[in-house]
């Protein structure tokens, strides 16, 4: 009978603090849906209460005012260049850690990886500088190349340890039948490693779609900026457009939800499995 107190206290305790943690989490996005509907006015009167009035005009302003649609479209861009690159480029590198022996691989593997202890506020002097006397500010495919250097890390840690629990014999097999490295690479290696590659696309996707630092030094063209940029513009010097910025995004917002609620699975099981496998 104590036992079953015990675990009946301790499950309602966890209870408890998963419901806190929920709401602590799920706030800010129901705050932000309300505020958007609402004017500034009434945001500051009553900023906890439900809207009088739907202000659907709201996010006409935002879309408009924060140029949302080219900001979109840019972000997108961005998004889908450094997929491919750290997707490719990151499989190639998890094949080989995975699947040959060599002198130094484990201190490889761990140099790779030691890349997620590295913030990005410390390399954006250094490369602000570099970038200005090479003159490539407002490139795409540098900032392709600077968002996917940030991006192996956890790329080749989950990679990694799906490519680890292939078996060695299916590769022989096809090596038996006259497949090539590139052959058995493609044709074996990446579909079974698919779920994997998906989770770490759409977690390297998100990364990519909230990143405001980058974008903000490393390019001044407007027609160019991010949707992270574009909610900027409603946080003028003397006064904010507190309800556009909340329908700004909210509007952003829409299409990470979209990715995590199909994907949410294939993130989770990926993550947890590539990390335990590796």
């Amino acid at each position: 009978m104590k036992r079953e107190k015990k675990r009946s206290a301790g499950f309602y305790a966890g209870f408890i603090l998963f419901v806190l943690v929920a709401l602590v989490n799920v706030y800010p996005m129901v705050f932000s849906i309300f505020c958007s509907f609402k004017g500034n006015l009434e945001i500051f009167s009553s900023f906890t209460s439900l809207p009088k009035k739907l202000r659907i005009e709201n996010y006409a302003t935002a879309w408009n005012i924060g140029n949302i649609g080219r900001y979109f479209l840019n972000t997108l861009i961005l998004a889908a260049g450094t997929l491919l690159v750290s997707g490719l480029f990151g499989a190639m590198a998890s094949y080989i850690l995975a699947k040959f022996t060599f002198k130094g691989k484990s201190k490889w593997y761990l140099l790779f990886i030691a890349g997620m202890m590295i913030p990005i506020q410390a390399v954006l002097i250094p490369l602000s500088y570099i970038f200005g006397k090479l003159g490539i500010m407002n490139n795409y495919p540098v900032l392709i190349l600077l968002y996917s250097a940030f991006c192996f890390p956890m790329t080749i840690l989950i990679l990694t340890g799906f490519m680890n629990s292939i078996p060695t014999e299916l590769e022989e097999a096809m090596v038996i039948d006259g497949a090539g490295i590139g052959q058995v690479f493609f044709g074996m290696i990446i579909p079974l490693s698919m779920p994997g590659i998906i989770s770490v696309s759409i977690f390297n996707f998100i990364q990519v779609w909230n990143n405001l630092l980058f974008p903000l030094i490393f390019v001044s063209d407007k027609n160019k900026g991010t949707i992270s940029m574009g909610l900027l513009a409603f946080f003028g010097e003397y006064s904010t457009d507190y309800s556009a910025s909340m329908a700004g995004i909210c509007l952003t917002t829409i299409p990470v939800i979209i990715a995590y609620i199909f994907f949410q699975e294939k993130i989770e099981n990926g993550l947890m499995s590539g990390a335990i496998k590796g």
